[in-house]
């Protein structure tokens, strides 16, 4: 895979490149937490997170079966963001080092159309304190200021209540008329019949 431009500025002036977004996308600190960028050592924790049942009640492939699959994932993780200059993060406590969770947004292409998909998914010591929805507000607005011609787009089981509520926290708008098999949150696409506002 190669590098390349990624997104218009928000002054639409000049483009971004890979290089360009992963200055700003690399590491990410909020309030109480660490984004940075998957690492090599990463694929024990991505196993633990997305191998346990209980943070894949509503996947319908279920868990990971081995740290195998999980490795295949960090090296998918590691071309996206080779591409593109940002990708799914590992979530830490400032001044910690146990990874939470993972998180951030994708390129995909969806509908015929470049979109960003939200993702978030953390270990179930870490549910209840909010930090899907810090992580999943930072990476809404950072993808907005810096790549503000794709949308954001999260799909979600309607029984995935925890997930719903953190997509809407995060800012996206409930689009009906974007379900599939998911209910779909987005930010950024036009709503239906009306191509000059983006919601």
């Amino acid at each position: 895979m190669h590098k390349q431009d990624v997104s218009t500025s928000t002054t639409g002036s000049s483009i971004l490149s890979a290089a360009d977004v992963a200055s700003i996308f690399d590491e990410v600190t909020t309030a109480r937490l660490v984004l940075r960028r998957v690492r090599v050592m990463d694929g024990l924790a991505i196993f633990w997170v997305h191998g346990d049942p209980a943070t894949n009640l509503y996947n319908p492939y279920g868990p990971h079966a081995d740290i195998a699959t999980s490795e295949v994932m960090l090296r998918e993780c590691f071309d996206h963001w080779d591409v593109y200059g940002f990708g799914i993060w590992a979530v830490t406590r400032v001044q910690e080092e146990e990874v939470l969770g993972f998180g951030g947004v994708e390129h995909q292409v969806w509908r015929e159309r470049d979109v960003l998909n939200l993702y978030y998914r953390f270990t179930p010591s870490a549910w209840g304190h909010g930090y899907g929805t810090e992580l999943a507000r930072t990476a809404v607005t950072l993808a907005r200021t810096y790549l503000p011609a794709w949308p954001v787009v999260a799909c979600v089981r309607a029984k995935n209540i925890p997930s719903i509520r953190t997509a809407e926290r995060a800012g996206l708008i409930r689009r009906p008329d974007l379900d599939t098999e998911h209910m779909v949150f987005a930010l950024g696409w036009a709503p239906p019949g009306d191509q000059g506002i983006s919601l």
